[in-house]
């Protein structure tokens, strides 16, 4: 008898739940699809049916979280909110922290981006993800150059990077600390003070005269 295409898709589900779990419990590379199959109770042929190799697990699992931060971002980005871009990535990044401090699933899905290692077969599917998320925030500075709002210290490109650092930098040291202080407060006035830091100041009075 002919499996339903919801069965299917449970049993897609089911194989993605396992990855998620087993990508953060061995780590990227000690995970075979075999190994994810047996965890999902399904079996070698079906982990085949629907994903090709790791590369096509990880995409799966990316792709059902939606991030309404990104996608915030991305709609600034293309100049379709009014928002300054800076007030914008202040807010969406508070946000972000917040939530992965709060969603287990989130959270995972952060450890399995930056989880991976040279030469695990998954470098290129990471590195393509990070290069996404870099071009993205890149816009949204090109526009806040373009706008006035970034200050002359800082190339968009620069501006772009220190994000990445940031961010990265907050989450992993959250990850590889225990915990050890609170992401969101801690992480929000970080982010605060770096958004400051990149704006353009008013000249002072009497400049130029």
């Amino acid at each position: 008898m002919r499996r339903s295409k919801a069965d299917a898709e449970q049993t897609r589900q089911n194989i993605l739940d396992a990855a998620e779990r087993l990508f953060c419990t061995r780590g990227i590379a000690q995970t075979t699809l075999e190994q994810i199959a047996r965890e999902a109770g399904a079996t070698r042929g079906a982990i085949y049916w629907h994903f090709k190799d790791k590369n096509d697990v990880l995409s799966g699992i990316y792709e059902r979280y939606e991030d309404p931060q990104l996608c915030r971002i991305e709609t600034a980005a293309a100049g379709e909110l009014p928002d300054d871009p800076l007030d914008v990535l202040e807010v969406t990044g508070a946000e972000y922290l917040q939530t992965i401090e709060s969603d287990p699933v989130q959270q995972r899905l952060h450890l399995i981006l930056i989880s991976g290692t040279p030469n695990d077969g998954t470098e290129q599917w990471r590195e393509s993800k990070n290069a996404e998320i870099y071009r993205l925030l890149l816009r949204l500075m090109e526009r806040a150059h373009a706008e006035g709002s970034l200050s002359d210290a800082l190339t968009p490109q620069e501006a772009a990077v220190a994000q990445m650092v940031m961010f990265n930098g907050l989450i992993g040291e959250w990850h590889r600390s225990g915990r050890a202080f609170p992401l969101h407060a801690t992480g929000s006035k970080l982010v605060r003070h770096l958004i400051d830091s990149m704006r353009r100041k008013p000249a002072a009075e009497g400049t130029g005269a």
